[in-house]
């Protein structure tokens, strides 16, 4: 094997992989192997024919060297960054050189090498924790919402009243004609939230059961569909059904009703108890993350590569066309509505992309100095924990002992110790 090394920035170096017939041979002869399990060679049982009749069998060895390619790439290339000693970051770019049967092969390997990261003075870090505090109003915002899920609802002929469920069938226009998306049947609104565009609730209000009612309102400026934010169109609404709804008193009863709780009193101290933990949790990852940001300011960052920016840049937005995905919205429908591209996006993510790269790399680093391991037992701990939570699903249990679920909840593990750490080290 004869690797010839060219250096093309910094951060990023490619190796011209050169290899004899005997550095491939064990590779084509288990391709041969497998070409020959799946195939009928008369005169042969599968998986036993000669390299050489598989050869005429096929229309030649070019079959045999296509299906081992990858396998020999795979395995060179880890020997070749292993005798070098290259950190790679990244993942690398292999480009095919050469193939000619009976000859050996040849390819390129491009690489982006691991940036170097000098440690910055963790004893400058000053950052200010915050002590969670939980108000009246946010206390009594859980308890109205858990009011409205045991709210009773009757059907009314009266006026619609604030309050009140009502089912519309709904049109909006713009030049006389519907806007994307703006026709919609038994819409279900309750009166009051305030979670559709101001005015028009105040609209619905005082309309009775089969009326239509026109009007016109202005869509806010900052509203997400952004070829109607800041415009006026026309609202077409029929009411069709209105319910009256009746929240229950907030009282023993009621929260007894809820579980074990022995009074009014009790339930509001443990909606607070619950409120003060949330918050302390938050507190905490944010804590956490401007230390690690006051971190990697205080750090040097080598040089990061394209390649490994881009790479960061296209994980990010397959997070955001999930996440977008997830909430019912197909992504294409959103990059519409942002007036963007995906190529708008790439440029936009960017910055934040070499960021969480830094992020990552500062942590990691700082893991190695203070030596932050993650033990096997410690895995094995969390993956129970997942297991017991998923129990009632016992398709999905084979997938928490697979070697990419131990990997992942490693590397979770790691990166939470490492916070810790940090923590830990300027706090004391």
């Amino acid at each position: 094997m004869k690797i010839t090394e060219n250096k093309l920035s910094e951060s990023k170096i490619e190796l011209l992989i050169e290899l004899e017939r005997t550095d491939i041979e064990q590779d084509l002869q288990a391709a041969s192997k497998r070409i020959s399990d799946t195939i009928e060679i008369p005169g042969f049982r599968k998986g036993l024919a000669p390299y050489d009749v598989l050869c005429r069998h096929i229309g030649g060895e070019m079959k045999i060297y296509e299906e081992a390619i990858e396998h020999i790439v795979n395995r060179t290339a880890i020997k070749a960054l292993q005798e070098k000693k290259y950190e790679t970051f990244g993942k690398p770019n292999v480009s095919i050189q050469k193939t000619v049967p009976p000859f050996g092969v040849s390819y390129k390997i491009a690489i982006s090498l691991m940036p170097k990261i000098e440690l910055g003075d963790t004893s400058k870090i000053k950052v200010q924790k915050n002590e969670p505090a939980v108000s009246e109003d946010e206390t009594q915002k859980v308890i109205n919402n858990l009011l409205e899920m045991r709210a009773t609802e009757s059907q009314t002929d009266r006026a619609a009243a604030k309050g009140d469920k009502v089912i519309l069938d709904l049109e909006i226009k713009r030049a006389a004609v519907i806007i994307e998306n703006g026709k919609t049947n038994d819409f279900p609104l309750i009166l009051g939230e305030g979670k559709f565009i101001p005015g028009f609730e105040d609209n619905v209000i005082g309309m009775k059961t089969g009326e239509h009612k026109k009007f016109e309102l202005e869509f806010p400026k900052e509203y997400y569909e952004k070829s109607v934010a800041g415009k006026r169109a026309e609202f077409n609404v029929k009411l069709k059904q209105i319910f009256e709804r009746k929240l229950p008193d907030f009282n023993d009863e009621f929260v007894k009703s809820m579980g074990d709780y022995k009074s009014a009193d009790d339930f509001k101290k443990k909606v607070q108890e619950n409120l003060r933990f949330e918050k302390s949790r938050e507190e905490q990852e944010r804590y956490q993350m401007k230390v690690m940001d006051e971190l990697v300011k205080v750090s040097k960052v080598g040089e990061l590569s394209e390649d490994v920016v881009h790479e960061e840049v296209h994980k990010m937005i397959a997070e955001l066309e999930q996440s977008t995905t997830q909430q019912g919205m197909k992504f294409d429908d959103y990059l519409k509505s942002i007036k963007k591209s995906k190529q708008d996006l790439e440029k936009d993510f960017e910055p934040k992309a070499k960021e969480r790269l830094k992020i990552m790399l500062v942590a990691r680093e700082f893991g190695k100095l203070e030596n932050v391991k993650v033990t096997e037992e410690e895995i094995k701990k969390e993956i129970e924990i997942s297991k017991k939570a998923y129990q009632n699903q016992p398709e999905l249990l084979p997938r928490f002992e697979s070697e990419d679920y131990k990997n992942y909840m490693r590397n979770a593990l790691t990166s939470k110790k490492i916070f810790e750490t940090l923590v830990q080290k300027i706090s004391s």
